[in-house]
């Protein structure tokens, strides 16, 4: 199969700013027995069952999605995507709030789709008041 990572990060962020959880569900192999999602921030390593919970909080969700690929490497039957995920909020009273996250996807591109079969999100490291996403550091 062709694999394109970045129609796939856009076709996921869509899912999400959708406010679609079952096309946001159809991103990820959650009853591969390989399944497993980490995110550092939270603590939490999901299966296919807790993400696929997970996932259906989408339709309250505010926030937008975007991604900006990193690199993509395929491995036979799985390429492994570097991304950063960016999350943003728009409130009257606060302003923009951004959420920066690595990405680490590990897909299935064997089958019919690509689905997710692992995934590791981390939280951007802040520097102080600054943060330093990929391009370099914001003044």
């Amino acid at each position: 199969m062709d694999f394109d990572p970045n129609i796939f990060l856009s076709e996921y962020a869509d899912a999400f700013n959708s406010r679609d959880p079952e096309r946001l569900r159809s991103f990820f192999a959650l009853d591969d027995p390989r399944f497993a999602v980490f995110e550092d921030y939270s603590g939490e390593l999901f299966d296919g069952e807790g993400y696929g919970v997970l996932l259906e909080s989408a339709f309250d969700a505010t926030a937008e999605m975007d991604f900006d690929l990193l690199r993509s490497d395929r491995f036979g039957e799985l390429t492994v995507v570097h991304a950063i995920q960016k999350l943003t909020e728009m409130d009257e009273e606060e302003g923009i709030a951004e959420a920066l996250i690595r990405a680490t996807l590990w897909v299935d591109v064997a089958g019919q789709s690509p689905r997710v079969v692992t995934a590791h999100f981390s939280l951007v490291p802040l520097s102080g008041s600054e943060c330093c996403p990929p391009g370099g550091c914001r003044d």
